[in-house]
């Protein structure tokens, strides 16, 4: 089977996107998306979406918690909620499929909203507790400071005091509002072919009506090229995160991104690393954070006790350093390699397939998505530099 007969889509008259994605195993990969995440808690309300990913696994009118079933089968589940999207995946036996997504039909449809008390203590309790967690209040003002005009600005699970004031009537409307059809994409990565995983989408889901669209989230426009450093009162004085908020995602973009980030990541071969061996840094880590609303490039790192954070010179080899073709084709090989192998097990199949659709409105075969990588060159990388430039930047610090 070619790589273009792997991947085909669908979609039902009452709004939902079926992606199925051909795993020719013994078992079943199902990552079923919704297009509600923190950036769509209400006002003063923030933290819903994330405890309705708590109360969607507590069970619905006609079935008892859904990890029962899945563990019965010999499957495992997990969910997640970030800014822009809330995900459900599962994986079980392969004959388990359609109970697997009878079990999602009647949850987006019937949930029964158990125990919300009990499951609000547990996110306070986490709340609690993920003050003391590692960068947890770092990246609450990174995002409080990149996007200081929206919900972006929000941390995903909430503001305590809000989830501590959050109704069972606040989490209902919120699950009518986003939890439907017309705002869900299912991925299913199993050996069962198209045809077959169609019919099965279409007798369940089908009679699930569609909701009205609310109005899709707009993320304003990143302003003029701000710096600012700010300190964050807690006991480990020596971590920082400096974060840059670039343009909004695409393919080529991105890939060009992923591999500009790979390039400072490399440890003694990062342009960064001379920061070490001078004693400025101790520690350092980049990373890339993919969000409708824009990209989040960061330098998660440590200094020596009593020095300060060398942000400016940081930046300086951010926007100054030359990248070149040796170094870039090293991180194309490695990320080339890394991407072939995520298709290796159904789970991380279905998921990449649901967040590459989700970001970019397209789902590029493999081989489409290498060809992206090797396009790559040293101008866009350059390109990379000038946006960090003129974008917001913030530097987060333990005071």
């Amino acid at each position: 089977m070619e790589w273009g007969d792997r991947i085909r889509f669908h979609t039902l008259e009452n709004g939902l996107t079926l992606l199925w994605h051909h795993y020719p195993e013994e078992i079943s990969a199902v990552a079923l998306l919704y297009k509600a995440g923190s950036i769509h808690d209400p006002p003063g309300r923030t933290g819903v979406a994330h405890i309705l990913e708590h109360l969607m696994f507590n069970g619905s009118l006609n079935y008892a918690p859904f990890s029962m079933y899945i563990d019965a089968w010999g499957g495992q589940d997990n969910a997640f909620t970030d800014r822009d999207i809330t995900v459900y995946h599962s994986v079980v036996p392969k004959e388990r499929l359609k109970d697997l997504l009878r079990l999602e039909v009647d949850r987006m449809e019937n949930l029964l909203l158990s125990n919300f008390e009990a499951e609000k203590e547990v996110i306070v309790e986490e709340h609690l507790l993920s003050e003391n967690e590692d960068d947890e209040l770092l990246w609450t003002e990174v995002f409080a400071q990149l996007w200081p005009d929206s919900s972006y600005a929000n941390p995903v699970s909430g503001w305590l005091e809000d989830v501590r004031n959050l109704t069972l009537g606040d989490v209902q409307e919120f699950y009518r509002k986003f939890y439907r059809p017309n705002n869900a994409l299912l991925v299913i990565a199993t050996a069962y072919e198209f045809e077959t995983v169609r019919n099965m989408v279409e007798d369940l889901f089908s009679p699930l009506s569609p909701r009205s669209t609310p109005i899709p989230f707009k993320c304003s426009d990143a302003p003029y090229s701000w710096y600012k450093e700010v300190e964050v009162r807690a006991n480990r004085p020596r971590r920082f995160i400096l974060a840059v908020r670039l343009k909004e995602p695409s393919l080529r973009y991105n890939a060009a991104l992923n591999l500009f980030t790979r390039m400072l990541d490399l440890e003694r071969s990062s342009p960064l690393w001379p920061l070490v061996e001078s004693g400025d840094l101790e520690l350092f880590s980049v990373r890339n954070y993919e969000y409708s609303g824009g990209n989040v490039l960061a330098v998660i790192g440590e200094v020596a006790a009593g020095n300060h954070v060398p942000s400016h010179a940081i930046l300086d080899i951010l926007i100054g350093f030359e990248p070149n073709e040796g170094s870039l084709e090293r991180v194309k090989r490695m990320l080339k390699s890394e991407f072939i192998f995520s298709y290796e097990e159904a789970e991380s199949v279905a998921l990449n397939s649901a967040l590459t659709y989700y970001l970019f409105g397209k789902l590029p075969s493999i081989q489409e998505s290498l060809g992206i990588y090797e396009d790559i060159r040293t101008t866009d990388l350059r390109e990379i530099q000038r946006q960090i430039e003129i974008s917001p930047k913030v530097t987060v610090r333990y005071r």
